[in-house]
């Protein structure tokens, strides 16, 4: 209970958000309680329910107290939202219809949830029989999150456990003028940009309610959630429990009319029941925190392969629906490809994006060495690892292998067959191991199953005549099993067709006689598709491992004959309608050109031109298709290639991030490398852009500069170019990110911290936009083990610093988090309550993080009782710290002695022991 108001925690936060959304509302339209009340008796009425009397919706709004039915709450509230701009889905039409029905069924789920905890006399906790539920789901949860997520050729010797070849992987957040624009500074460009790398597990320990972590295709974000999820599933199954419990869910299962409790029980509980979960995860388990102060962290997996955009977006309706509303039930991790940058607009400027980055070559040695280390002694397995990465490089892979999923493949292939040449390209490397994996099959007894199958079809008929025709027809099928699977593939990837049998319907091979019941045909069918190898066994049914896998085989299909490969390259360039970009997303557009570059046939000639037709043309649009497939190794003819994105280097009225892109892919294409490390270095040291806009688009120098180091030779090169942007005054927020990432620099990391000193005490950067670089130049300093000290001391310099002023905040809140010095931040925060040189609202907001600290709380409702009541700050302030006290568990009123442990109330200008800045 809070001790000034007597109220639970439900109806306080019942109360609170009946008030926030009181004052959108009444704000917007000018008008008032009653006529809302009055609305919403109307609606009642109309539905044959009784009206609610003033004085009894009055308590809700004032003491949370809650109504009798949630339908009374619900009508009152639906008045509110439409009054503060959010219209009916009776209003729209089409997408947006749907769109806006996904968010009132979510909005109406967390409101309902909030009426049922206000009828708690406590906070609602995971009750006491739950308990085993909880465990048995953790111990299910456990199990398929650890096995491997790809399939294993057999004769490859036995999978490694995931653990056994973990490498820890990095994650950037990338610039903020850059999240919401389609330049190449997203996850798919390879992840070169500049930037301070953070272990990629940070995206789930982020306090935000929803963040999204981008990655490249096969680059591992499925992985990292499986093995976070196993991580987390073990640690509270040997009782280290913590104040969150991740449950994994693919976005495609997030898709329907349910609401989110309903469609993560439904997801979660088909996941798990393959693994022996003998009980139901109903709705209710997730509509409960599965701890008292505790929270299900939701992971949403492949976003991107909902092949509907409509459907994408109601998903990212529902889920920005969920983590606005405050509840604090549910976090969100969301895995995804880089999308269209208006499709993750709906989540808002405050989710932070995570960009996980390629292997780096260290990491590619480490990973192969583990896998290698699971057949040979660890001696024999470095040796051999060695040779392999040395084998790649010669082989132009070595950056293809960057990607997890790709030398997950190659070390499968090696180890099967290693006498056998690596294979040239993606497309290759995808068909060495599909071939593989169905030809090592036969030791699996593929034939007799099958035929097994058949003979179990056609037995149960008892006409000799529909025997005879069962039998045909299953034949017939099985004759044509590979064509089916990049049939299945290919309808999947267009229409996302649910079933089996559905999407097979069309095909002309395809024809259940008569007399066979479907249910029975279309569980024949997938016992001849699941024998093959190529196709693994979901909750939903049956699929593919990875949706590479279905890129590759839907291409496959596309480019079958000469007839669709003639049609296909219509479709992709159209012939007498001027060069077009193709919208084909560019992993699945890869596997397309490859499949049309045959040399059997005359198209290859012809694809060549048409893209040399649509590159000469120039824009961003070109050069982004054509530095994508460079990327994937498409199979592009090589001196065009290199011509072209020459072409793209040397065009200045291009944005200067796309020609330092043009130059990188230069770079690492063979016999190349020199060409493409000169343009870098020329691109980096560019006359600096005295335009208005110049300082936004100077980034792309520092862009150049942090991809030349990163060339094979050139790290000294890059490095240099580096240290003078981040010394070049006549640029701001570019001299912060080429500080930090010379300081990401191997053999160079001194510079970049003494380059982040420099930046963090250049008051010439004291302006209203400008100051904050200060402060994030000495938050990443403070995130430097050895440098932690330096980096402390200049946050608390900057929020001692007057001539600053919401920057000062940000220092403090900097502070608490700088390990070693949680204590410094919050006397620091206690220093901006009182310090009237400071915005009225900094100083509350300052109270208001003081009052979140565990071991600091009193201190911050004390600071924001002395708020409430200084007279010097303006009525909106003083509102604010009175809601901000009001959301303060076991405040005081009074305010406490000063104690030993006590922040205090002034802050100490010493400086902590100096390191080599």
């Amino acid at each position: 209970m809070s001790e000034k108001t007597g109220r639970s925690a439900g109806r306080q936060a019942l109360r609170e958000a009946l008030r926030d959304l009181e004052k959108t509302a009444l704000e917007k339209t000018g008008r008032s309680r009653a006529e809302a009340i009055a609305e919403a008796n109307r609606r009642l009425v109309e539905a044959g329910l009784p009206e609610r009397g003033t004085t009894t919706v009055g308590g809700w709004f004032e003491a949370g107290s809650p109504a009798k039915d949630f339908l009374s709450l619900w009508a009152v509230v639906q008045v509110l939202h439409e009054w503060s701009g959010k219209q009916s889905p009776d209003t729209r039409s089409g997408p947006e219809r749907a769109r806006a029905t996904a968010w009132w069924k979510g909005t109406e789920e967390l409101w309902k949830k909030r009426w049922e905890q206000a009828k708690e006399t406590r906070p609602p906790t995971a009750s006491p029989a739950n308990a085993p539920l909880i465990t048995a789901y953790l111990t299910a949860a456990r199990e398929v999150a650890r096995r491997h997520p790809h399939p294993g050729v057999p004769g490859a010797g036995n999978l490694p456990p995931l653990d056994n070849v973990r490498v820890p992987r990095g994650a950037r957040i990338p610039a903020a003028d850059r999240q919401t624009s389609s330049g190449p500074g997203t996850a798919g460009a390879g992840g070169d940009q500049p930037g301070a790398e953070v272990p990629a597990t940070e995206v789930f320990g982020h306090d935000r309610p929803i963040c999204v972590l981008l990655g490249s295709p096969g680059g591992g974000k499925s992985t990292l959630l499986r093995t976070y999820l196993a991580d987390v599933a073990d640690s509270w199954l040997n009782g280290r429990t913590g104040k969150t419990i991740p449950v994994m869910v693919s976005a495609a299962a997030l898709g329907g009319t349910d609401p989110l409790p309903t469609a993560l029980a439904k997801a979660v509980t088909g996941e798990l029941r393959q693994v022996g979960l003998l009980e139901e995860l109903g709705a209710d388990f997730f509509r409960c925190p599965p701890r008292a102060g505790g929270s299900w962290l939701v992971l949403v997996d492949g976003l991107d392969e909902i092949p509907d955009a409509d459907t994408r977006s109601a998903v990212v309706t529902m889920l920005a629906g969920a983590a606005a509303a405050g509840t604090g039930l549910y976090r969100f991790v969301v895995a995804t490809r880089p999308l269209p940058p208006a499709e993750l607009d709906a989540l808002g400027g405050q989710a932070p994006r995570y960009e996980l980055q390629p292997f780096t070559t260290d990491d590619l040695r480490t990973y192969v060495e583990k896998y290698f280390s699971s057949r040979w002694p660890q001696q024999e397995a470095t040796r051999r690892a060695h040779q392999f990465t040395g084998a790649l490089r010669d082989a132009s892979l070595a950056e293809l292998a960057r990607t997890p999923l790709m030398v997950f493949m190659l070390c499968q292939l090696h180890l099967a067959k290693p006498e056998r040449p690596l294979p040239d390209g993606r497309t290759a490397a995808y068909k060495e191991f599909t071939d593989l994996l169905y030809e090592t099959n036969a030791s699996k007894h593929v034939a007799d199953s099958h035929e097994k199958a058949i003979k179990h079809l056609v037995e149960s008929l008892q006409s000799p005549r529909a025997r005879k025709e069962a039998d045909a027809a299953a034949r017939h099928v099985h004759e044509r099993l590979l064509e089916l699977i990049d049939y299945l593939a290919y309808r999947r990837l267009s229409d996302h067709a649910t079933s089996v049998a559905e999407a097979l319907a069309s095909h002309e091979a395809v024809r259940r006689p008569g007399k066979v019941r479907p249910e029975r045909w279309e569980a024949f069918l997938e016992n001849l598709l699941r024998h093959t190898g190529l196709l693994v066994h979901r909750a939903d049914g049956l699929g593919f491992p990875h949706q590479t896998f279905l890129e590759y085989h839907a291409a496959r299909h596309a480019t079958r004959n000469e007839a669709a490969r003639a049609e296909l390259l219509d479709e992709l360039f159209p012939a007498g309608h001027g060069p077009q970009v193709p919208t084909t997303e560019p992993s699945y557009l890869g596997f397309l050109l490859d499949g049309l570059v045959v040399p059997s046939d005359g198209l290859a000639a012809e694809v060549a031109e048409r893209v040399e037709d649509l590159t000469a043309h120039g824009g961003p649009g070109a050069c982004s298709f054509l530095t994508a497939q460079v990327r994937l190794r498409t199979n592009l003819p090589p001196a065009s290639t290199a011509r072209q994105l020459t072409r793209f280097i040397k065009d200045i009225t291009l944005p200067g991030i796309w020609r330092v892109e043009a130059a990188k892919m230069l770079a690492g294409m063979e016999d190349y490398q020199h060409d493409g490390a000169v343009a870098l270095k020329d691109l980096a040291q560019e006359a600096h852009d005295t335009t208005p806009f110049g300082p936004v688009l100077d980034i792309y120098r520092v862009e150049a500069a942090y991809a030349l180091a990163r060339v094979e030779g050139h790290r000294h090169d890059g490095a240099a170019a580096l240290k003078a942007l981040a010394r070049d005054t006549t640029l701001n927020r570019e001299r912060l990110v080429a500080a930090t990432a010379l300081a990401g620099l191997e053999g160079h990391r001194r510079d970049g911290a003494v380059a982040l000193l420099l930046l963090a005490q250049d008051t010439t950067l004291n302006d209203p936009v400008l100051g904050i670089y200060r402060v994030e130049a000495a938050q990443v300093l403070a995130g430097m083990d050895e440098y932690r000290r330096d980096g402390a001391t200049a946050l608390l310099q900057l929020v001692l610093d007057t001539a600053l002023n919401p920057e000062r905040l940000v220092a403090a809140r900097a502070l608490t988090g700088t390990e070693g010095h949680r204590h410094d931040g919050a006397a620091a925060l206690l220093h901006l309550t009182q310090d009237t040189t400071l915005l009225g609202l900094a100083r509350v907001e300052a109270a208001e993080v003081l009052a979140g600290m565990e071991d600091y709380r009193h201190h911050g409702a004390a600071a924001l009782i002395e708020l409430v009541g200084d007279t010097t700050l303006n009525d909106n302030c003083r509102v604010r710290a009175e809601w901000a006290l009001g959301r303060v568990e076991g405040y005081e009123w009074t305010r406490p002695e000063p104690s030993p442990s006590s922040p205090g109330n002034g802050l100490q200008e010493n400086r902590p022991a100096s390191h080599d800045p």
